[in-house]
């Protein structure tokens, strides 16, 4: 979330709390309090959507890449070993589709990786009992295989994380749009009246209504109209 998205919440959450704990004040206007009401659950909504943007992905994104380096380690591995087996044999066939380089496999697509691996599984079953003595055993060919399928399922995990704070940051522009006007165009004039009846209740109001810009230089207010003027409030 962008700071100005931030400070605006905040004056949000502040106006309600002003409005909830002086209720009592306007028991008697049916419309102010459905507009409170109406304002707490936009607020409930930005507060549940704001936590989906804000989603820790980087466990995912993590997960995704210690996966990944095991998967091009164990390629690796496997194609040395493939390499010096067709080299003894003189397989030249096998030599060139076996072979690979840190490089080349760090070039490479994520599904396109999972294809090179299934390859060298492929190519190194029938030669098994020949690789051992280059350090390849079966429990590698199972480990890379299982390596694989998880580095395949963390793949779409990241990008529906990633597809999700996508849309629920328009969710959140449209959600602040719909509660700035919710409070200038509905409650701010149901709350002008009550400057002459109940002062305190109406400045605390009109306090709440400022927005605090928190920079990382400390707290800065902007210019605000005074709490006892009779205009309507500027538009936040």
């Amino acid at each position: 979330m962008t700071l100005n998205q931030i400070n605006k919440i905040r004056m949000f959450g502040a106006t309600n709390v002003v409005l909830t704990s002086n209720s009592s004040l306007y028991a008697s206007s049916e419309v102010l309090l459905l507009k409170q009401q109406k304002l707490a659950a936009n607020l409930a909504e930005l507060e549940s959507y704001r936590q989906v943007q804000e989603q820790n992905t980087s466990g995912l994104t993590l997960s995704k890449e210690n996966l990944r380096e095991d998967v091009e380690n164990l390629i690796l591995r496997i194609s040395v070993s493939l390499v010096a087996h067709a080299t003894a044999t003189d397989d030249i066939n096998l030599k060139q589709m076996a072979r690979y380089t840190p490089s080349k496999l760090a070039k490479i697509s994520d599904v396109v990786l999972c294809d090179i691996a299934a390859n060298m599984i492929r190519m190194a079953t029938p030669v098994l009992a020949g690789l051992e003595v280059y350090f390849v055993t079966q429990a590698e060919l199972d480990t890379l295989q299982q390596k694989t399928a998880d580095f395949k399922i963390s793949i779409p995990q990241n990008r529906v994380a990633t597809s999700s704070r996508k849309a629920s940051t328009a969710t959140i522009d449209r959600l602040i749009r719909e509660t700035n006007n919710i409070l200038r165009d509905e409650i701010d004039p149901l709350i002008q009246p009550f400057q002459f009846i109940q002062p305190d209740f109406y400045r605390q109001y009109k306090n709440a209504r400022i927005i605090i810009d928190y920079t990382g230089r400390g707290p800065r207010t902007e210019a605000a109209e005074p709490v006892d003027a009779p205009e309507q409030p500027t538009e936040r």
